[in-house]
């Protein structure tokens, strides 16, 4: 069993045997409000509590949206919803700084990118200069002029120069904790500490400029693998969390939303909308393996600043019936022998 892997969705490990299980956050869908707000110069707001979602897409089309493959128009839209009602879509660095000064814009919102293909620079980026907005993109190196379908390194240098970030998606877009058919422990570390150290050198390289970044492909991740991470001298680390970060968020765990198509506008607004709340404890331990397909799972909540009505918990992607214990604040969903935890990945 491999020490302490991510929980936050469902995929069958073929080669260990063992079900991850990942756990995609508690949401809580009401109208966004911030506390304690006040109002200082250069239009900074210092709040106790707000909400800052890193939306996150991977590629355009011209023709009817599907999975993870938006129309433009529909992207487009969703832009103008950001700019028309005054969001304040700022990059990855201004992020990471107003989190450590304490001082973040109001109605913050940060666009990231991922994987690399050709429609983000025809497609995506020609919306994003229209609106003056930053974004950063999480590209895994060996994709990169691999095809008629990839955006090529002179594109990517391109959107360099217009407010456009570059983070590292690993070399190959590897599932991090998934060993090879008979491969050690030993080799398995040195081959995902190539996946992160040498896709950052790489990137560098090509675009001029330091990478201060990294994205999880598919989210996933152990202690191990985020240690590593962090001997890169990465400055942020980013997973797949669908849920909105808060001004205490930890930058080496962000918190992302994946915007899949087709998505109503009402749809989008409620991801803008959600309210992210304090957790003090997750159950299994966050980054944990396990096999039990019947283990009970869930969290304790903090504070009192919710409605319980509004609350309800998904696991990987799926709403699930729970349980609310509210002499502890403990929500929480155990799996029977009729549903027991087990879902494809994405």
């Amino acid at each position: 069993m491999w020490p302490n892997q991510k929980i936050s969705y469902f995929l069958i490990n073929k080669n260990k045997s063992l079900l991850v299980i990942f756990i995609l956050s508690l949401f809580l869908f009401i109208p966004m409000s911030y506390h304690n707000v006040y109002q200082i110069n250069n239009n900074i707001v210092y709040a106790e509590e707000i909400s800052i979602p890193i939306l996150t897409y991977h590629n355009f089309t011209q023709e009817e949206g599907n999975d993870y493959k938006i129309n433009i128009v529909e992207f487009e839209k969703q832009m103008d919803y950001l700019a028309v009602h005054n969001y304040s879509v700022i990059s990855l660095s201004e992020l990471l700084e107003g989190l450590k000064n304490g001082q973040l814009p109001p109605k913050p919102v940060v666009i990231t990118i991922d994987d690399g293909y050709k429609a983000t620079f025809t497609l995506a980026y020609p919306v994003l200069k229209k609106y003056n907005f930053p974004a950063t993109l999480f590209l895994y190196t060996d994709f990169i002029e691999k095809n008629n379908y990839s955006l090529t390194w002179e594109e990517i240098r391109e959107m360099t120069k217009n407010n456009i970030e570059i983070g590292s998606h690993t070399l190959s877009h590897c599932n991090l904790l998934r060993y090879k058919e008979n491969e050690s422990y030993e080799r398995y570390i040195s081959r995902i500490k190539k996946e992160i150290f040498l896709s950052k050198e790489i990137l560098e390289s090509k675009i001029g400029s330091k990478v201060k970044f990294f994205a999880y492909p598919y989210g996933v991740y152990s202690p191990i693998v985020k240690n590593l991470v962090i001997q890169a001298d990465y400055k942020g680390i980013l997973n797949a969390n669908s849920m909105n970060n808060n001004s205490n968020a930890d930058p080496f765990s962000l918190n992302r939303q994946i915007i899949p198509s087709p998505r109503s506008l009402d749809s989008f607004i409620r991801i803008l909308n959600q309210r992210p709340f304090n957790i003090s404890q997750i159950f299994p331990y966050d980054g944990i393996i396990e096999s039990n397909q019947f283990i009970k799972i869930g969290a304790i909540l903090e504070g009192d600043n919710y409605d319980v009505e509004t609350l309800f918990l998904k696991l990987g992607g799926a709403e699930v019936k729970f349980d609310y214990n509210p002499e502890n604040r403990e929500i929480s969903f155990t799996p029977d022998f009729l549903k027991p935890l087990i879902k494809k990945s994405y």
